[in-house]
């Protein structure tokens, strides 16, 4: 099974996998951390390769047989290639859709720089917060537990 949480910067990506992978006992991959490895990774260039590098760590990690929790900001055209490439069954794409106004403000510990709140404008602007895809929760009002709590409900209807 693969859970692909996905959603804009600041949305709970991030803190939601780490805490629904240990709920689940499922391999944990950050495609942020994947990035890292791609020599000089440029946001506006290098998606595919970071697609790339995501697919064969989900694919590696299903045909040991564990379940993966993954988190990045997904496309149409990624949530395509995952139907296409990812080995994984079932696939289940969440979106964490806070309100902008709760996405673009400080939560937690976490202080947004300019650039990634029009970023964060941007990808509500684009349709990342409501994708044709997938399940899409408004965490807005929700804890870290809440939010997993749905998330669990979703995948195991």
């Amino acid at each position: 099974m693969l859970v692909f949480i996905s959603g804009s910067i600041n949305s709970g990506k991030t803190t939601t996998s780490r805490v629904l992978a240990k709920r689940l006992n499922a391999a944990y991959v950050n495609v942020d951390d994947l990035n890292d490895t791609i020599p000089d990774f440029n946001l506006a260039t290098d998606l595919d390769k970071s697609m790339d590098l995501a697919i064969a760590t989900i694919n590696k990690h299903t045909a040991k047989g564990k379940d993966v929790v993954a988190n990045y900001v997904i496309r149409e055209k990624d949530w395509k290639r995952f139907n296409d490439e990812i080995i994984a069954s079932p696939q289940f794409i969440i979106t964490l859709a806070p309100r902008i106004q709760i996405a673009q403000s400080q939560r937690g510990d976490r202080v947004l720089s300019d650039w990634e709140k029009s970023r964060i404008q941007y990808h509500y602007d684009t349709g990342i917060a409501s994708p044709s895809f997938g399940s899409i929760i408004d965490n807005s009002d929700l804890t870290v537990d809440e939010t997993v709590e749905k998330i669990l409900s979703i995948i195991s209807e």
